[in-house]
């Protein structure tokens, strides 16, 4: 089965760290484990505009898009090579993607896309994918990785897209400013709009937040397949997940 990981900026960066080792250590030997037994993993992984933006000690997001620009070809360096060495600690390999949304549009540009993922998946390595934001003014200013993971999920007809986060997954009020918020372990999709959900900002190193995951819900989900959100912080999140346990939320098109 193929497995598409999303990762949030908030999870591969740490306060007090440019980057969050014991994380990206956590991810990847569950990401051995899970390809230990068949699976094959793709990762989406923002983190390259936040990792620029710790190396100069920016504590705010910039609005300028040439600044951004600027940070995330500094940032995208050093995200791939600390997956790298993570990955390298266990025999693993990861091959860097970058593109855009439009690459979806394009036919021609979506089949050749696919292609790529297959043999960088043939010859045993982990495609990492990100934004192109360091050339993409439109990537940055209208992008995110979310709805990203959801396209490439739809394209590789994945059965399963997991968007980890640094919540225990969607709660009808946001649980950062209301103690009483309530975690949703199953939505019906089909039934989405009935829910009374708080959707929520990003946070200050992303620009997603969940009304992002709920439109890579929308345009990825068929009966056939389904999606986790999940606190990536949580041990063997993704075991969890795959074991069937009760996790994070379950997003499904339920008849």
């Amino acid at each position: 089965m193929k497995i598409v990981i999303k990762i949030g900026s908030s999870l591969v960066t740490s306060e007090s760290e440019i980057v969050d080792k014991g994380f990206l250590k956590k991810i990847s030997v569950q990401i051995d484990k899970i390809r230990s037994s068949g699976h094959e993993v793709i990762l989406v992984s923002s983190g390259a505009i936040a990792f620029g933006m710790k190396v100069w000690n920016l504590t705010n997001r910039p609005e300028n898009v040439e600044k951004l620009q600027a940070l995330s070809a500094v940032g995208q360096i050093g995200l791939i090579n600390s997956y790298q060495e993570e990955f390298k600690s266990l025999g693993l390999f990861a091959a860097q993607v970058l593109l855009s949304h439009e690459d979806f549009n394009d036919n021609i540009r979506s089949k050749n896309l696919k292609e790529s993922i297959k043999n960088i998946l043939d010859i045993g390595a982990i495609p990492i994918i990100n934004e192109n934001d360091s050339v993409s003014t439109e990537e940055i200013e209208f992008g995110d990785n979310d709805q990203l993971s959801g396209n490439v999920a739809k394209l590789v007809r994945s059965e399963l897209l997991i968007i980890l986060t640094d919540q225990a997954g969607v709660y009808d009020k946001d649980p950062s400013f209301n103690e009483e918020a309530e975690l949703y372990t199953k939505i019906n999709f089909n039934n989405v709009d009935n829910l009374e959900i708080e959707l929520g900002d990003s946070g200050k190193y992303g620009r997603g937040g969940m009304k992002t995951k709920f439109l890579a819900a929308e345009n990825f989900l068929e009966k056939n397949n389904k999606i986790y959100i999940a606190n990536g912080r949580t041990d063997d999140i993704l075991i969890d997940i795959l074991a069937g346990k009760e996790v994070g939320t379950l997003i499904k098109l339920d008849e």
